[in-house]
């Protein structure tokens, strides 16, 4: 076995064997260490070929044309007869590669068996190449050293048989040693250069040629042919690909050949059902599983999958077989180092002894669940709640989801798949990354007397999994600190204004536990302590309110808590804060005879009602104009210009009914003015072009009859080309004038062409002007055609040769009009040009006689000046036509 390193990120490396003719196979790949991996080659070959000779060793070539004397070499290991003549070679090296990336490993072999019908169906399959590939990627994200191990097979892909007009399964039994997830796709097989064999001209699915439906279960891999109804060969190849978080990280093609043989008497075993299941980790499953032979033959139970190749505590399976029945137990004593996001997916195969060899396939999967988080205590303190629990059972927990529900939570069963946890209206609060780490303080707006459920789950395999809920464990807070109760303006005004501040003293504060004597300290949003009580002896003789002068309460709400402390050990300790709350602050938005009021405020109780006070000045006599139940509302039917001041009253309350209530707070008061900045409605404008008329008329809405009512004049923008500016045209000041007509002028060139849109503006006071109408565009119909004849000989009839009439949206031309000789006899840029016959250079007249005009002919367009090409011939006749002269 030869090593060879390679220096490019992307390798192809194909294989080629040359031996007996091959009736399957495939290439898979076990990770070693670092960036060396070791390749196995399983073929299926005919014993009996004449062709083909056996090889004891097989070549790899690590790039599509390297020569031969520069390809490793890989040795037989091991070779082993089957049944029908055929034998299993399998072929093992290992290979070190120097850099990452993605590597497609294939093997070619000269011939396939002769005969396959499905493979170029002329019948010559032997001329086709047999071919084999497997891709490799190496990438850091995949783990630490990049590796990964291709699937693995526990069957051989072959002797493969089955029986006319009977059905046919057959399934590879792979699993991924990595616990990757699988998919199982039937493909064409490979040929030359390891390109897969055209549809239809070099290859078809089986029951193309074979009739009847040929399918494969995408999840577990089984293929079934219901109902083969043609005797022969045929072929089938399995593309089976890994897919890891979501991305494709590998694949293996399994290519196998199938025979279909006539006059059988055996029919196929059947195996019972299995569900899926699941098993909390560290608990043992036990599942039986059955199967039954209707001809009475001697049956064998077979399984593979992940779990039994484990190198930690595998799963077992050991079966009892007789003729006919045949019964097996699953066991697995399953532990934590067995817990993944994916399940283990479980092939069962039950094959007979009969002529041909017949088996039935059945498949579960098993999950491996975690262990719930034990031990959740949820303890109120001060304004907090403390949430502790167990460290998780399982080592391999990476940390902990907390979540939170306000109320009660149902309880949760033991899941088999991790539950959706939004449907229980939980929030998740926290997420730890440690699974030491089993504790968490929540202070995030709680409320007194709300009570407060959470649960814990353990979180696995790179934060994919979690584990099912612990049980719920709920709190409510005690009254151990201040319970804040107001923050109301007082006096409005950015210099001198009043906060007054008001709480209640706490009512369940253990004494014994923090003894006196206590004060209290008011803090702002900075955390700066804007005021400190002095000491007292008993929680009853403090302080249970304060006013907070000169300060801005016009620009913003200003946010206090109040923190008691008590002497310990004669220094100044804190017990607790209370919840932050702010007062309520209103602003104001004008508009068109309304005031818009929005408000916000945060506070750790229940605001329920607001009523809305509204006065002529700040300092006037306050009217109760409505209330409501949300932080907005509408004042409407205002007058423009006119000032109006408002302050807001809100109502509300505890859900803890030992607290005072109602809750009363003010907002500051706010001013301000109507004013008209809504504009109109944007007309409905339309566009009729007259090409013969050379006119646009514009028709359009007047919006005070359907969506505005102060619209007082329109403004009409036009553009002569799609990709020009817009500019004013027009303007009406009449608002019943609804219709316009226009036409532009190009370089002294009556044009319609161009694109219209028009606004509606209200009164000169406010001048707010819509958006824009929709936009309206006409083109140009250009006429530019010249005659084929002319007769200047003097009778005023026909006497030029010039455009025919009319000329239509016309900028420029380029003539020239040339003899037979290809001399230039006339030359012009003028559209409405007359010529006399008469050459240019000499003034003498040009003879009767065929003339070629060559012309770029400019028209005005839409889209801008559009030049195109005119070339004919005319005829110049100096005789008088009519009287033959």
């Amino acid at each position: 076995m030869l090593i060879r390193a390679f220096n490019f990120l992307f390798l192809l490396i194909p294989i080629f064997i040359w031996g007996s003719h091959n009736r399957g196979g495939e290439i898979t790949y076990t990770h070693i260490g670092g960036l060396t991996y070791e390749f196995t080659i399983t073929t299926c070959t005919d014993l009996g070929s004449v062709t083909g000779t056996d090889r004891p060793e097989l070549f790899l070539d690590f790039d599509l044309g390297t020569p031969f004397a520069q390809r490793d070499t890989l040795l037989r290991t091991s070779q082993v007869p089957l049944s029908l003549s055929h034998k299993k070679n399998i072929y093992v090296g290992t290979h070190t590669f120097t850099s990452t990336g993605s590597h497609r490993i294939t093997m070619e072999d000269p011939n396939r068996n002769a005969g396959i019908l499905n493979v170029w169906p002329n019948g010559n399959s032997d001329d086709v190449v047999f071919a084999l590939e497997t891709f490799l990627i190496i990438s850091p994200v995949l783990g630490a050293s990049g590796g990964n191990n291709s699937v693995q097979f526990t069957e051989c892909p072959c002797p493969a048989v089955g029986c006319l007009n009977r059905p046919y399964c057959y399934n590879p039994m792979a699993y991924d040693p990595d616990g990757d997830s699988l998919s199982y796709e039937l493909v064409a097989p490979l040929g030359q250069d390891a390109l897969p064999l055209l549809f239809g001209n070099y290859y078809v699915f089986p029951d193309a040629i074979g009739g009847g439906n040929f399918t494969i279960d995408p999840v577990f891999g089984t293929v079934c042919w219901n109902n083969p109804l043609m005797v022969g060969e045929f072929n089938f190849t399995i593309l089976i690909s890994e897919w890891r978080n979501g991305y494709k990280i590998g694949s293996v093609i399994r290519d196998v050949q199938l025979t279909i043989k006539n006059n059988c008497t055996n029919n196929p075993p059947d195996i019972a059902p299995i569900s899926d299941t699941c098993v909390k980790a560290g608990s043992t499953l036990n599942i039986n599983i059955q199967g039954t032979d209707q001809d009475s033959d001697f049956i064998t139970l077979i399984t593979a999958g992940l779990s039994f190749n484990l190198n930690n505590s595998p799963s077992t399976f050991s079966s009892v077989a007789t003729s006919g029945i045949a019964n097996g137990i699953l066991q697995w004593n399953t532990n934590c180092s067995h817990i993944q996001q994916s399940s283990y997916p479980i092939l069962v195969e039950l094959e007979d002894n009969g002529n041909p060899v017949l088996s039935d396939y059945e498949s579960f999967n098993i999950a491996v669940r975690p262990p719930a988080i034990t031990g959740l205590i949820a303890s109120p303190i001060g304004n907090s709640i403390h949430l502790k629990w167990d460290k998780a059972i399982c080592s391999n927990a990476l940390g902990y989801n907390i979540y939170k529900k306000l109320g009660s939570i149902n309880t949760f069963e033991e899941c088999c798949q991790p539950p959706n946890l939004s449907s229980f209206g939980v929030t998740l609060i926290h997420q730890s990354s440690s699974n030491s780490d089993t504790t968490y303080i929540d202070f995030d707006s709680l409320e007194i007397g709300n009570s407060y459920c959470y649960f814990v789950t353990g979180i696995y395999d790179f934060g994919q999994l979690e584990s099912c809920p612990s049980d719920t464990a709920c709190s409510t807070l005690k009254k151990e600190v201040a319970v804040m109760t107001n923050v109301s303006v007082v006096k409005t005004d950015s210099i001198v204004g009043i906060d007054s501040i008001n709480w209640i003293n706490p009512t369940e504060l253990d004494t014994n536990q923090y003894q006196g004597p206590y004060h209290y300290e008011i803090t702002n949003s900075n955390g700066n302590i804007i005021h400190q009580f002095s000491p007292k002896n008993y929680l009853y003789e403090l302080e249970n309110s304060y006013s907070n002068l000169n300060i801005n309460t016009v620009d913003t709400n200003r946010i206090y808590k109040v923190g008691l402390h008590y002497t310990y050990l004669n220094s100044d300790s804190l017990i607790g804060y209370s919840n932050p709350a702010t007062s309520v602050h209103l602003r104001t938005i004008p508009n068109d005879n309304q005031i818009e009021l929005f408000w916000n405020e945060n506070v750790p109780w229940n605001n329920n009602m607001y009523f809305i006070f509204r006065s002529d000045s700040i300092d006037g006599n306050y009217t109760l104009i409505d209330s409501t139940i949300g932080n907005y509302f509408l004042d409407s039917g205002l007058i423009n210009r006119i000032q109006y001041c408002y302050f807001i009253k809100s109502i509300g309350e505890y859900s803890d009914p030992s607290i005072i209530s109602p809750l009363i707070n003010l907002s500051q008061k706010a001013c301000d003015v109507p004013f008209d900045y809504t504009p109109p409605c944007p007309p409905a404008l339309t566009l009729q072009g007259d090409c013969d008329l050379e006119i646009n008329t514009l028709n359009w809405t007047n919006p005070n009859n359907s969506c505005s009512d102060d619209a007082v004049s329109y403004s009409l923008y036009f553009t002569p080309f799609l990709d020009s500016a817009y500019s004013l045209i027009n303007f009406f000041d009449n608002i019943e004038d609804t219709t316009f007509q226009h036409q532009n002028q190009y370089n002294g060139v009556n044009s319609i062409a161009g694109c219209y849109y028009l606004t509606a503006t209200d009164s000169m006071i406010y001048n707010n002007e819509s958006l824009p109408s929709d936009t309206v565009c006409f083109d140009n119909c250009p006429n530019y055609v010249f005659p084929n004849i002319f007769t200047p000989n003097g009778d005023g009839v026909n006497d030029y040769f010039q455009a025919i009439m009319p000329i239509k949206y016309i900028d420029k031309i380029e003539l020239y009009i040339l003899n037979r000789w290809g001399e230039v006899v006339f030359k012009t840029t003028d559209p409405e040009f007359l010529w006399d016959g008469t050459a240019s250079e000499t003034q003498q007249d040009c003879p009767s006689g065929t003339y070629y005009f060559q012309c770029l002919v400019s028209s005005i367009r839409l889209f801008g000046i559009e030049t195109i090409e005119l070339n004919g011939h005319l005829q110049l006749t100096r005789k008088n036509i009519s009287n033959n002269q």
